[in-house]
């Protein structure tokens, strides 16, 4: 998350050859690796951010080939091993929101360890092979980043961690930005956020394309993602033509 005003959302993407020799649960475990930093056991420690939060106490990965679980470094490894073991006697996936039933019984077992203060999750998304031109967007550099010292104090405090950073800018100051929230060795996951009074005008379509393309260039997998409410997040990924290839959930 990478607005103090208003809900970010995140972006993913594959070129053509990544599509050949990855398939969605490969990507989904991609994902995790971009999300979180861990310790030498494969245990989330922190969200993979500049702010470093602490990571959840549960990550869960759907794709339709199945589960992947990732489990807080805190949670204590019989509590991890039967979180593990129930998700692994879930039946095939029908559909990628996390049932109910399943969500009741991950907060069953980690309650008898720790509170649960709070549960997340939505979709995951890759581009399609055609993106939507950027439209009009600047990308945000030291040469140019104070159009964001207004309205985005955090980026302007910190830019070089949150590159590749692109933005709609007007009357000299950006209302739009998209930058990199978590940058991984194969992929980055973007957050954008846009300013009230400009919302609804497609800027957060331009910005995401054009941060996409530019992940793309550096090598790395664009990555985007919301929460399951966010509806205004969603139409964004469909006017940018992403395509949702898993989903996740989170115990907090």
């Amino acid at each position: 998350m990478i607005d103090q005003a208003a809900e970010p959302f995140h972006s993913l993407g594959l070129n053509k050859a990544e599509q050949v020799r990855m398939d969605d649960h490969t990507l989904m475990g991609i994902r995790a690796d971009t999300l979180f930093r861990y310790d030498g056991c494969g245990r989330m420690l922190r969200s993979n951010e500049p702010a470093g939060r602490p990571a959840p106490h549960l990550f869960l990965g759907r794709t339709m080939r199945g589960h992947l679980v990732r489990s807080g470094a805190a949670v204590p490894d019989a509590v991890a091993r039967r979180l593990a073991a129930m998700t692994e006697q879930q039946p095939p996936v029908g559909s990628l929101p996390v049932p109910p039933a399943v969500r009741a019984a991950v907060r069953e077992a980690l309650e008898r360890h720790a509170l649960i203060t709070g549960e997340g999750g939505g979709p995951s998304y890759r581009f399609s092979e055609s993106v939507a031109p950027p439209g009009e967007v600047v990308q945000v550099t030291n040469a140019n980043v104070e159009v964001v010292r207004d309205t985005y104090p955090w980026l302007y405090q910190g830019l070089a961690g949150w590159e590749p950073c692109f933005a709609v800018v007007r009357d000299g100051a950006a209302v739009s930005i998209c930058a990199s929230s978590r940058i991984g060795a194969e992929a980055a996951e973007a957050g954008v956020a846009t300013l009230p009074d400009f919302r609804g005008r497609g800027y957060a379509v331009a910005v995401t394309a054009a941060w996409g393309a530019a992940v793309r260039a550096t090598g790395r997998i664009p990555l985007y993602s919301t929460a399951w409410e966010n509806l205004a997040s969603q139409a964004v990924a469909r006017r940018v033509g992403l395509i949702m290839f898993g989903a996740d959930a989170t115990w907090v």
